[in-house]
């Protein structure tokens, strides 16, 4: 039993009331609570209620699982309606239990209020309630295991999170989106030509990708809010590789307008701020660093595609790689590593992560395959990519270690170009 850094989270609850309260528990480093997850109720025992149930059940488990802060017990007695057996659960060894009621409250509604218990004090740490449609009941696990991450680590984690992708399956490529696990893939561009390369605005509010729907290799910015897609930047020739700033006022992207493909800075409208990269080289596939002060990019200046590191005031040019084929870098969240693929003189690519800190190199995919396009989870705990280890290209999910990798989702056709909304 964790009860030393349980005691202070329960001491800050009981202080603030216990529901709503913004202070957290901070989980000792390298250990995890022992949660029980027995099955959610249905309130009525409609079939709907009880698909509903098992399909919350099921995705709070997995989203929990995925975040590595907790382990799970689910072997023991389901909690009667206002009687709870802390004590056949406290011996189980567990040390918070999750109780949830399901109610399909209205034809298309379904409801869940999830409850959040201390098992040695038996006293509740928080409870809210949860609604959607019954063809999205998923956000709302996806949302509570939010919500709990968020009391007992102060981030929000994963669960929350989507991804953008292109895919091939209706014959041309296309912009998609999916929550983390894989869900809820949803179709974004109709463009019924290439629409390749999204990345996210800062806030998540928005997407920016190429597009060749007009005959040439423009810019589009699609937003969430309202699904509409406006131009961004159609120069003559190449509008591509575009990445958001830190605070989402200034992008950059690959132009070629001028007669090579350099870099640019540019405002909310498109207006070219600053010319960063100069002379008959291609430089593309640039990204900010989080303190929005230097741009990592590729560049084939040596005459093989390296990376390179710039301020986004153009002066202190670097070259960061020395060896291989190298291409689509991009920061982690804390600015502290570098992802990017690697070409190997086996005709593939891998997956490394460069430590600037300590100027290290890790490799993380081996031998599956070719490995491209790395990008990083919110948090920095993860990379999705992609890869054709089984015979067509897909997107996977790895830890920094390499040690855990999952395809994110059956699809068909060909996927590319990850990019991980916050």
């Amino acid at each position: 039993m964790k009860a030393g850094y349980l005691a202070f989270f329960l001491l800050a609850c009981q202080s603030s009331g216990l529901f709503g309260t913004e202070l957290y528990l901070q989980i000792q480093r390298g250990e995890k609570l022992i949660i029980a997850l027995p099955d959610f109720r249905a309130k009525n025992n409609s079939e709907r209620e009880m698909e509903a149930a098992e399909e919350l059940k099921n995705v709070t488990r997995s989203d929990l699982l995925f975040s590595r802060v907790f382990n799970l017990i689910e072997e023991g007695p389901m909690p009667a309606e206002g009687k709870i057996d802390f004590e056949s659960w406290s011996k189980n060894g567990a040390d918070i239990l999750i109780t949830a009621n399901v109610l399909n409250k209205e034809a298309d509604k379904i409801q869940m209020i999830a409850s959040v218990y201390e098992i040695e004090t038996q006293k509740s740490i928080f409870q809210k309630m949860y609604s959607s449609n019954a063809e999205n009941t998923n956000r709302m696990a996806h949302e509570f295991v939010a919500d709990l991450l968020y009391r007992f680590t102060g981030q929000k984690g994963l669960s929350t999170t989507k991804l953008s992708f292109s895919n091939n399956s209706t014959g041309v490529k296309e912009v998609y989106l999916v929550d983390f696990d894989g869900t809820n893939l949803k179709r974004i561009t109709t463009d019924n030509s290439l629409a390749i390369l999204p990345r996210w605005s800062p806030e998540g509010k928005e997407i920016i990708y190429t597009s060749y729907k007009r005959h040439n290799p423009d810019l589009y910015i699609y937003s969430l809010e309202n699904g509409t897609n406006q131009v961004f930047s159609s120069r003559k020739g190449l509008n591509s590789s575009a990445s958001f700033s830190p605070d989402g006022k200034v992008l950059v992207a690959t132009l070629s307008h001028e007669g090579y493909p350099n870099l640019y800075l540019l405002d909310r409208k498109g207006e070219i701020l600053q010319r960063l990269t100069h002379g008959k080289f291609a430089d593309t596939s640039a990204s900010f660093s989080p303190d929005g002060k230097r741009i990592i990019f590729v560049s084939d200046r040596p005459g093989w595609p390296q990376i390179y590191v710039i301020d986004t005031d153009g002066s202190n040019l670097k070259r960061l790689s020395d060896s291989g084929y190298c291409d689509s870098p991009i920061w982690s969240p804390q600015g502290d590593k570098i992802a990017y693929s690697r070409g190997t003189n086996k005709g593939i690519h891998e997956i490394v992560i460069h430590d600037l800190i300590s100027g290290e190199i890790a490799q993380i995919t081996n031998n599956q395959g070719s490995n491209e396009n790395p990008s990083f989870s919110p948090d920095g705990q993860y990379l999705a990519f992609s890869s054709n280890r089984n015979q067509k290209r897909e997107i996977y999910i790895s830890s920094l270690d390499g040690s855990m990798q999952k395809k994110l989702l059956e699809m068909a056709g060909d996927s590319f170009t990850p990019s991980w909304g916050p």
